[in-house]
């Protein structure tokens, strides 16, 4: 055993290693005479416990206490000695401030002085383990346990002491919010192993990239955050957030596959973007958004611009969710018109927002906002009845013949609800309508991903005499090898390969080719954005079925349309076909 002996008094250190040669324990002492030369050499060896007296010339004792228990190689027991005239309190606040024992002079005897030695390890080992324990369990509460880094009760209680200690220096915080693009896609596509194996790969570029002294946390999922300290310029944070960016992009190899990620980033600097934690991680949280809806992997700092927009986003959403009960969403229709006879055999039902304040509201300004917050599954539905309730009205009235056709667009959530089929099923008996009579436009890009899983709903739908019809068909994946694979009848070119007919020859052919490979599949064609008479007279001539376009009208209110149908004059669309111009119906 080795001791560390601490006392000035000369007479008191000689008698007490008198005492201990007393004993059989096999004991080596260094002795020391002064606050500074027993710390000197308790730094400088290892000690299995220390006797300190408490009153010392150059530091007073509980000083010295402190600074041994502070030391980063402290595993000592600590025994101090006092005088006979030492009070019970000074005893308490010694072992209050870590001493395992305090010892009377008087008492250093054999049996004591053995017997405090004995009790101040036993008792300095449980301390050790306790606090050891303890140190364990806050690395649990504080780090993530799949990547190591910290985890989010450590990010949020980091984030309020740094926004306090910039503040007391005047000094600048920037939170950099991440959230990985697309790793959904690795998760569901090759399991969550590998997915695992990605963030950890990630934690490591992070940890690689930043700065020394700045946190890097994962907040959960695939977010993570840093928090960078004391950067010179908005310039720094943004060639690190550049780093960050590119050094993501590299490849990560799981195995012999090789994964490729991108970021979303969003910066927040205080004191610019908030002076509290809440709202520095709120902007943060707005720019990563932002990032993201600018087609992500980049990053975006935070503006009081962006927090306006963001404010109209979340007023939006609240109106958003409010209308959904009382539905104030209405359809506008546009004619599709049969480009042989010039009838108008159908019409497509596009929804609009009836807004209390703003009028009527296309859909730009509200579905995307929609499809994010969950709802469009429940306004497609609900447009989808009244569409059919619409076009039963119509043919009680004898506007439209058995042979008029609705057509409705189907989002992707609703493409996956099992209850689709019976949805439409359900909308059709109570209004009492055939199947033939509506049809389901499906984005091209939407039916191929969702083509296995969706395949069988669409083919019973097809199968009760609803049309699937392929919307937008050349915008998404652009192959006409799908078709044949596709449980559709109708295919909609996009209006894009009609604006630059008949001037542009190039455009002619590949119109002309679509829909010549389309009809050789037995697919009816619908052209969209016919705005010209002659665009109308190409369109046939190719062998287009159907026209929808701005030159028959734009999308317009039941009561319009209900007007239409009672003066449209096919005949004179016919011989409106001889004459070449520009016809703004």
């Amino acid at each position: 055993m080795k001791l560390l002996l601490i006392d000035d008094n000369e007479l008191d250190r000689q008698a007490i290693i008198r005492t201990f040669k007393k004993t059989e324990w096999d004991i080596t002492i260094a002795q020391a005479s002064s606050a500074y030369d027993g710390l000197a050499q308790f730094d400088s060896d290892d000690f299995d416990a220390v006797l300190l007296d408490y009153r010392l010339p150059d530091i007073d004792g509980m000083e010295v206490l402190q600074l041994l228990n502070k030391h980063p190689r402290h595993h000592a027991a600590i025994i101090i000695l006092t005088g006979a005239n030492a009070d019970d309190n000074l005893e308490r606040e010694f072992i209050a401030a870590g001493a395992q024992d305090v010892l009377f002079k008087s008492e250093v005897a054999h049996k004591h002085l053995t017997r405090a030695i004995t009790h101040a390890q036993a008792r300095h080992l449980l301390e050790r383990q306790l606090q050891e324990s303890h140190q364990r369990l806050r690395a649990l509460a504080e780090n993530d346990s799949l990547t190591g880094l910290a985890n989010r009760y450590y990010f949020d209680e980091s984030l309020r002491s740094s926004i306090q200690r910039a503040k007391r220096h005047n000094e600048q915080l920037a939170l950099l919010f991440l959230d990985l693009d697309n790793f959904k896609f690795i998760n569901d596509g090759l399991g969550h192993d590998t997915g695992d194996l990605v963030l950890k790969e990630v934690a490591n570029r992070l940890l690689q990239v930043v700065r020394a002294g700045d946190i890097v946390c994962r907040l959960g999922g695939d977010e993570f955050a840093i928090l960078a300290h004391n950067f010179d310029s908005e310039e720094a944070i943004s060639q690190l957030a550049q780093r960050i960016l590119a050094d993501l992009r590299r490849p990560i190899m799981i195995g012999t596959y090789e994964n490729c990620i991108s970021s979303s980033i969003g910066i927040a600097t205080f004191p610019e973007a908030g002076d509290n934690a809440s709202d520095l991680l709120k902007a943060a949280d707005m720019a990563m958004y932002r990032a993201k809806q600018d087609g992500r992997d980049n990053f975006q700092f935070f503006s009081s611009i962006m927090q306006a927009q963001m404010q109209e986003r979340l007023r939006l959403e609240k109106e958003l969710r409010a209308i959904i009960p009382t539905d104030h969403f209405i359809l506008f229709y546009q004619p599709i018109v049969d480009a042989q006879t010039f009838e108008i055999c159908g019409a497509e039902g596009l929804i609009r927002w009836d807004h209390p304040e703003r009028g009527i509201l296309p859909p730009s300004e509200f579905i995307g906002l929609a499809e994010e917050i969950g709802l469009i599954s429940e306004i497609d539905s609900r447009s989808r009845f009244n569409a059919c309730q619409q076009l039963a009205d119509w043919r009680a009235q004898n506007l439209v013949n058995d042979d008029f056709n609705m057509k409705f667009n189907v989002c992707a959530q609703l493409l996956t609800d099992d209850d689709l089929y019976q949805g439409i099923i359900d909308d059709l008996e109570r209004t009492g309508l055939p199947g033939r009579c509506v049809s389901l436009e499906i984005t091209e890009s939407i039916l191929i991903e969702n083509l296995q899983n969706t395949a069988h709903s669409l083919k019973k739908i097809r199968d009760y005499g609803v049309d699937i019809a392929v919307d937008d068909f050349g915008t998404g994946y652009s192959s006409m090898s799908y078709l044949k694979e596709l449980p559709a009848r109708t295919l909609k070119i996009d209006r894009k390969f009609v604006m630059g007919v008949p001037d542009n020859a190039a455009d002619c052919r590949i119109l002309r080719a679509m829909i010549v490979f389309a009809k050789s599949l037995d697919l009816i064609v619908v052209v969209e954005g016919v705005e010209t008479r002659e665009q109308a007279r190409i369109c046939r001539d190719y062998g287009a079925d159907l026209l929808q376009g701005y030159l028959f009208s734009k999308p317009i209110s039941p009561s319009a349309f209900e007007q239409l149908l009672r003066t449209h004059n096919a005949q004179e669309w016919s011989n409106h076909l001889s004459t070449r111009g520009v016809m703004t119906g």
